[in-house]
């Protein structure tokens, strides 16, 4: 990700925040699956469950934006996404657009300022299954 004036850190941080989610989630599964073998795949129920918590996920981050919006305390920088989940029995990509905003931007003149980026997080069962 370029860096962008007033953006940074924070925002790179909650990125892989919801990537570690993601890797942590599927490994979860991996290994509680009673397929935990070379028959593991993406299939339609793992593929609806990883929806169902990211959906969640970012709802609530959603939410938290939109009250941000006209509280009186808030955070300078905080975050939201959108994803989609494209996905067959052997690879997963989730594709997340994210938006960053700063409450304090230094060029802005009354301190908003909104950065979006989009990240794709990539994996197949191979990354699951040992050889």
């Amino acid at each position: 990700m370029d860096i962008a004036l007033g953006f940074g850190k924070t925002e790179t941080d909650f990125e892989e925040q919801e990537i570690k989610f993601v890797e942590d989630f599927l490994a979860e599964n991996f290994l509680t699956s009673s397929k935990a073998s070379s028959d593991f795949l993406f299939d339609n129920v793992l593929i609806k469950k990883l929806d169902k918590k990211l959906s969640k996920r970012a709802a609530y981050y959603r939410v938290l934006s939109e009250k941000y919006k006209t509280a009186i305390v808030y955070p300078d920088r905080y975050s939201t996404y959108y994803f989609d989940i494209l996905s067959d029995a052997v690879n997963l990509c989730i594709v997340f657009k994210f938006s960053h905003t700063n409450r304090k931007h230094p060029l802005s003149p009354d301190g908003w300022a909104l950065l979006q980026t989009k990240k794709a997080y990539y994996t197949d069962i191979w990354d699951f299954i040992d050889n």
